[in-house]
């Protein structure tokens, strides 16, 4: 015969579930490769060139949590982004190191966004 708790388990929180729902793993807390930083440092010297520096860091600092989802809605884009008008606007707003797998693997890195805050902030203090 089971008893009450064999017959009813106990529920998980909703707090617990969004917890494991939200969860990554460790192999998005490594650190960024050298064509991964160096894609993040042109993009940060693209932004400074259009003077967009002080808009840029807030703006990223609001999205930091969602980069990786950001990651995967360009990942499903593939085929748009590929195309050869769009993939020539985006290497020359984000660099002749731009490739669409460099900027999916980068952003989906939870350490990227900061990395890129921190090249604007350098380029602002003027900071090598």
């Amino acid at each position: 015969m089971l008893t009450s708790n064999e017959q009813n388990p106990p529920k998980a929180s909703l707090r617990n579930k969004l917890r494991h729902a939200f969860a990554l793993g460790p192999e998005y807390e490594e650190c960024l490769a050298e064509d991964e930083e160096q894609l993040l440092k042109d993009l940060a010297e693209r932004i400074h060139a259009r003077r967009l520096t002080v808009a840029a860091i807030p703006f990223l600092m609001l999205n930091r949590p969602l980069n990786v989802i950001g990651a995967n809605l360009i990942q499903m884009g593939e085929i748009v982004l590929t195309a050869g008008p769009v993939e020539a606007f985006l290497r020359r707003f984000l660099g002749p190191n731009y490739t669409h797998e460099l900027l999916v693997r980068t952003l989906e890195k939870r350490c990227a966004i900061d990395r890129l805050v921190e090249h604007l902030e350098a380029l602002i203090d003027e900071r090598p």
